[in-house]
């Protein structure tokens, strides 16, 4: 899914852009809810009776009641029961969100951040990614700054992941002064916007003492020359450090709205973790709080919960910085700076925490523990929906309280915005009508898959004679066609464009023309459509795209996978992808039999019958073979299900003779899925070089039905 957020907030689009839309009927208010015991877990059972729900003081009745686990298969569906909205229900992105998981986002305010809180900030990333995440979750890296660009999606690829927080780096934007009196965006809130006089008398004496000024008059009173060189210096600071600080909360704020409404349209309760140093956002001086509070009420339709990180640190309330050769005052004019420097620029942090439900993590020695936690803590909730009886409610404006009376034991924790729903209705103008070919394209660079034509996409590489080859592999259900049956020889022509895309920018592009055919209906089962594309590539982080439109109807979908592809020198021992395909279970072929199993069609879902057999296939390259000594490798394979081994087959050689004279082994075989459960799995395979001593591994999702 591409979730790019530019580093501007998206302006809306004009209205002859879109269609009218006219809200109608609003059934429903809803928001969602967790209840914790004293040690923290969630508390699960309970039922509506028991919560008291009132807005502005008037208690409502609680019309619908329901206890959701995020990430499920059954939240989207639940969800949207609730609202009872006729736009989410018949969507085709919702519907079309295929796997279970929970979905993660880490917002990096990196032009708030310092060097030392990127490096903390990319340290805890990568700790989630390596050992945070289950099977189903995904997971997106965004930047205040955009630094992420093309990486910045929303995927379960670690590589994808990885290369996203290598990218990150120190984006603020600092004064540029080369002096030694520092002027912090906090002091110059304090003097720009509060108008702290003793503060500005501190900074005129470090000024003057700075540039040889002399000391001039103490408690604020600056009448002679060199005050009036240090007061001009002092304001015109204070206003480029004022005017700085506004533009870069604002962009913070842009964004971070941006990627509230991007993500509006996926199912689910989505966890964000907003990590930031903090900034300034005095109501005296800009309208950033009132954007604060509008982030959070996207933020509670769109179903998101945020978690502030403050990557700062510990602090101590030490008056000077010896680092910064701060100005020596023992009088009041800079007391309580140290305390503001460290409280105030969290207070944007906390805001967007606790009116979205979450909470603000402070301590940086305890980053990861907490993240962990978080993501425990916001598995379950309940969604509590009444009907609104004023205006107040029905803009979301009420004050609303949840309480649990008569048990003091638990805690309520909830949003302080609540998401009112409505059922929407087309006005009657259509959009203008989009030709085939402006249709395929907005389908390929759709932020979300488009499932009119549900469409499932698989991709591996393989090293040839002539370089790196990608191996497409394309699916769409075959009763998803529309056929004429009046017609003599029934068919749908299907227009296809794939690309793959590097995260430099690289592009390699496809089309093709299909025709299908319906199957005789006596034929029980309906075979998918299947078909592939071979695309020469060089080395490089890919992301593959696929659009599919059939003519007759102008019904379209899209598919899109990442691949990261190696360079595969010819000295190295390594493996191609895996390549998986399925068969009936009548009879277990062993592997690399004599003329090898007879070829099937490669799975392009990866989901196979717990009554059939599933194939894999490989190639080992490079293989090491020295005078008298014939290539030497052994597969070992392993099933994993939520990190662990379920299944493992014996270790297996490669008949040294298909490795005669050759830079590439091939490798097959097959295992048996009737003693795996119904559920999600981890094909890793493993080869060993005996001879040259190098090993390589590989590994492939797929489900058992």
């Amino acid at each position: 899914m591409l979730f790019y957020v530019p580093g501007q907030a998206q302006k809306p689009l004009k209205p002859e852009q879109s269609d009218d839309v006219v809200r109608v009927n609003t059934e429903l208010v809803q928001t969602d809810v967790m209840v914790f015991d004293k040690k923290g877990h969630f508390v699960d059972g309970l039922r509506p009776e028991q919560f008291r729900l009132s807005l502005d003081g008037q208690t409502h009745s609680i019309s619908v009641f329901e206890r959701v686990t995020s990430g499920s298969l059954h939240e989207t569906a639940q969800l949207a029961t609730m609202r009872a909205n006729a736009v989410a229900t018949s969507s085709p992105t919702a519907a079309g969100f295929p796997t279970s998981g929970r979905l993660i986002f880490f917002f990096v305010d990196d032009v708030h951040l310092s060097a030392e809180s990127v490096t903390r900030a990319r340290k805890t990333i990568l700790h989630f990614v390596e050992s945070g995440m289950n099977p189903g979750d995904k997971l997106a890296i965004v930047s205040t700054s955009g630094q992420i660009g093309f990486l910045q999606q929303l995927t379960d690829n670690p590589a994808v992941l990885r290369a996203a927080v290598s990218r990150l780096t120190d984006k603020r934007h600092p004064e540029g002064y080369a002096g030694k009196t520092r002027i912090t965006e906090y002091m110059a809130s304090q003097i720009a916007d509060a108008h702290n006089a003793q503060l500005f008398a501190y900074l005129m004496e470090s000024v003057k003492i700075e540039n040889g000024m002399g000391l001039g008059a103490l408690r604020g009173s600056h009448g002679n020359d060199s005050a009036g060189q240090a007061e001009r210096l002092l304001k015109s600071r204070v206003s480029q450090i004022s005017a700085q600080s506004r533009a870069d909360t604002s962009n913070t704020i842009g964004v971070m709205t941006s990627l509230m409404q991007s993500t509006a349209a996926l199912p689910g309760r989505k966890l964000i973790f907003f990590l930031s140093d903090g900034f300034v956002a005095d109501p005296r001086g800009s309208n950033a709080l009132n954007s604060l509070h509008q982030v959070t009420q996207v933020a509670a339709h769109s179903g998101a919960v945020i978690y502030s990180v403050d990557m700062r640190g510990s602090f101590t309330d030490a008056a000077v910085d010896a680092s910064s050769s701060d100005y020596i005052d023992m009088t009041s004019r800079h007391a309580g700076v140290s305390l503001g420097e460290s409280t105030v620029p969290r207070e944007p942090l906390n805001v967007l925490a606790d009116e979205t439900g979450g909470r603000t993590i402070v301590n940086s020695s305890g980053i990861d523990e907490a993240i962990e936690q978080a993501v425990r803590e916001t598995s379950d909730y309940y969604v509590l929906a009444w009907r609104p009886s004023s205006e107040n409610e029905l803009s979301a404006k009420a004050r609303l309280e949840i309480t649990i009376p008569g048990r003091p034991d638990l805690r309520v924790r909830l949003r302080r915005s609540y998401s009112p729903t409505t059922t929407a209705v087309n006005a009657g103008r259509s959009a203008e009508k989009l030709s085939p070919e402006a249709q395929l394209l907005t389908t390929l660079a759709a932020a979300q898959p488009q499932r009119a034509l549900p469409t499932s996409l698989s991709i591996g590489y393989v090293k040839t004679v002539d370089g790196l080859v990608l191996e497409t592999a394309m699916q769409v259900p075959r009763a998803a066609f529309t056929f004429d049956p009046e017609a003599a020889q029934p068919k749908s022509e299907v227009d296809v464009i794939g690309a793959a895309i590097d995260d430099r920018g690289l592009i390699y592009t496809f089309k093709q023309v299909l025709t299908v055919i319906p199957q005789p209906a006596k034929e029980s089962n309906q075979d998918p459509v299947v078909w592939n594309q071979q695309l020469k590539v060089k080395p490089g982080l890919y992301q593959v795209r696929v659009a599919v439109r059939e003519r007759g109807t102008d019904r379209t979908g899209s598919a899109m996978e990442w691949i990261e592809i190696p360079a595969l020198p010819p000295t190295t021992f390594q493996m191609s992808s895996l390549f998986l395909g399925e068969r009936a279970a009548e009879a277990v072929l062993p592997a690399n039999v004599a003329g090898g199993p007879q070829p099937i069609r490669v799975d392009v879902d990866h989901r196979f019958a717990r009554t059939s057999v599933l194939r894999f296939q490989t190639y080992v390259y490079n293989a090491a073979v020295t005078p008298g000594v014939s290539a030497d490798v052994w597969i070992s394979v392993r099933v994993l299900r939520g990190g662990r081994q379920v299944m493992a087959v014996a270790p297996t050689r490669i008949p040294p003779e298909l490795g005669k004279g050759r830079d590439q082994m091939p490798y097959w075989s097959e295992i048996a899925l009737a003693e795996l459960p119904t559920g999600a799995y981890i094909l890793n395979v493993i080869a060993t070089d005996r001879v040259g001593g190098g090993s390589s591994s590989q590994q492939i999702s797929f489900s058992v039905r």
